[in-house]
């Protein structure tokens, strides 16, 4: 027995080594130089290829948005995804969810192809029981237009617009808004999808 210990004290070192030398293979952390910085090992042992970065369906969908616009600009927007999409041309220059219209007859957000036919800032939107201040406006049709809505108090992309969104309008949030109203003029397509 004892020549047996004797002639295995290095498995005490080698093996707990080789345990934390495979964690960190495995794991993919490796410091760098100090600095740190965490930098991921793909495939250390397996591959020599590079790691290609993970995109999610989102990122995917945003993509895809504005594949078949065929105006110079144009504001899509999807009521069923509550996504707007600005696309230049054909390549989607940014994205964000909204919020459209409560699901009624009466209050439902318009579907269809339109322009950009008027643009404000700082006004107030009236209708026969409110009145609400907003600091973008950017019309499309009839009384229907995109704006900024600070008073929404539950999270834009949020299916309760269904029972709780605008009348009408695409909610927009104000950073994107305000992004949408430097990039859109009069004349912008405006297409509304279900």
């Amino acid at each position: 027995m004892r020549e047996a210990v004797r002639d295995y004290w290095w498995a005490v070192l080698v093996v707990p080594l080789s345990l934390v030398l495979t964690v960190i293979l495995v794991g993919g952390a490796v410091r760098d130089g100090g600095a740190g910085r965490t930098e991921t090992v793909a495939a250390a042992v397996t591959s020599s290829a590079s790691p290609t970065p993970t995109r999610s369906v989102q990122d995917i969908a945003d993509a895809q948005a504005c594949r078949t616009a065929s105006a110079p600009r144009t504001v899509t927007v999807s009521i069923r995804s509550q996504r707007m999409w600005l696309c230049t041309g054909t390549t989607t220059t940014a994205a964000s969810p909204i919020t459209t219209g409560i699901d009624t007859p009466v209050d439902r957000t318009p579907t269809g192809t339109w322009r950009i036919i008027d643009r404000q800032t700082d006004r107030y939107l009236v209708g026969p029981d409110y009145r609400v201040f907003v600091h973008y406006w950017l019309q499309f049709y009839g009384d229907y237009g995109f704006h900024d809505s600070p008073w929404q108090d539950f999270p834009y992309g949020d299916p309760r617009y269904r029972s709780s969104g605008s009348r009408g309008c695409v909610h927009v949030p104000e950073p994107m808004m305000a992004r949408l109203y430097t990039w859109a003029g009069l004349g912008t397509t405006v297409t509304i999808r279900t």
